[in-house]
């Protein structure tokens, strides 16, 4: 059985530990790019996509064929007008293998 003090210890480190399991990417918030560009997620993560103004996406590809969709991801278009938008895109770590994605607006608006 778990004394006080200990559940009490546990109890504070387990936001700790649920926040370091969920890593975010903005999507447009400085311009036509990814912030960070690059993250290394341990399996069992997860990633959240959150989404700035305008109309941005999240879609995987190959490397060897970028911007070409692989049909694995796609987050839909997320319109946004100012702000952070309301909705997110939230994928669940699986393996070690790479996901190269890319926003598939091809028109800033």
């Amino acid at each position: 059985m778990l004394s006080k003090s200990t559940y009490a210890t546990l109890s504070l480190l387990l936001p700790i530990v649920s926040s370091q399991l969920t890593q975010v990417v903005a999507v447009g918030e400085n311009g036509l790019v990814f912030t960070p560009s690059t993250i290394t997620a341990p399996v069992g993560s997860q990633v959240e996509f959150q989404f700035y103004p305008r109309n941005h996406s999240v879609v995987s590809s190959a490397f060897d064929n970028p911007c070409q969709p692989d049909g694995k991801l796609f987050s839909g278009y997320m319109p946004v007008s100012a702000g952070t938008g309301p909705d997110v895109f939230v994928i669940t770590i699986n393996d070690t293998n790479p996901i190269w994605y890319y926003c598939s607006q091809n028109v800033y608006v």
